[in-house]
This record gives C-alpha cells, sequence and structure tokens, in this order.
C-alpha cells in the first residue's frame, strides 16, 4: 500500500450537502492482462471534443418601451446581447425616434460558440443610443 497513490474521495448523496463518508482507493491499470473478450468492456473516459455551435437569436420588435430618462418620450432604440463576457457582443440596428414604444426591427444575431461549456449565460441590454453622451441602458435580463 505504501506505494500505491492513495486518493481520499468524499461520499456524497444528491439531498445532503454534508459528505457521507471518506471512500479510500487507488487506480491500477494494466494493459496486460485485458483479454480479448472483455476489450469491449474497456471505456474511453478522454473528454469529448469541442463542437462548434451556432446560435441564431431573433429580435423582432419591442412593445410598451418606457423611458424614464429622456422628458420628450422620444427614443433611439437598440439591443445588444452576449455570452458572459461584452466582448463577444453583438448589436442590432438602431430604430430612431420611438414615440410609441413600439420599436421594429426583425434582426437576427448570429454567434459561433464552442461547446466545452454546460453553464452558459446569455444577457439582453436594450439602450437608447445618444450622440452627444453614453448611450443609456433601459433594460436588462
Amino acid at each position: 500500500m505504501k506505494d500505491k497513490p492513495i486518493e481520499f474521495r468524499q461520499i456524497y448523496h444528491p439531498s445532503s450537502a454534508t459528505g457521507q463518508g471518506v471512500l479510500k482507493m487507488w487506480i491500477e491499470i494494466n494493459k496486460d492482462k485485458v483479454s480479448p473478450e472483455n476489450a469491449a468492456r474497456i471505456w474511453d473516459i478522454r473528454d469529448r471534443p469541442p463542437v462548434e455551435l451556432e446560435c441564431r437569436v431573433c429580435v423582432f420588435g419591442t412593445k410598451e418601451l418606457v423611458s424614464t430618462i429622456s422628458d420628450s418620450g422620444i427614443m433611439d432604440v437598440y439591443f445588444r446581447c452576449f455570452f458572459d463576457s461584452k466582448k463577444d457582443s453583438c448589436e442590432t440596428d438602431t430604430h430612431y425616434r420611438c414615440q410609441t414604444g413600439e420599436a421594429s426591427f426583425n434582426y437576427r444575431l448570429i454567434y459561433r460558440l464552442m461547446s466545452d461549456r454546460k453553464d452558459w449565460k446569455f444577457t439582453v441590454q436594450c439602450y437608447d443610443r445618444d450622440f452627444f453622451s453614453s448611450n443609456k441602458i433601459l433594460g436588462s435580463i
């Protein structure tokens, strides 16, 4: 036992956050002892290679959009969408002079992603474009 790389792993139950015990183990791989009839039982445990994905987001329009920033109620509306970081963000075109709160876009945003992750966070932000100062955010989800 002293020459083997001993590992200690916690044993958990899905309904409990605390450990239910400890497993003391080592892993030993002997390719010489694999018979042809047991060769089919050997599993490939390597990580799957990442797959390139394409995500298409369609922004059609807005309803009942209210500007709390502008007193005139006139907005130049556009959307910015991104996964996890703003460096790969995409924007729609701008719907200028929106007064009724109903902007029409029919715009498609295309993202190319690698599937090596399982927890994606997608953010949609609505802005009022301003030419003389910074753009003002109207909402985010």
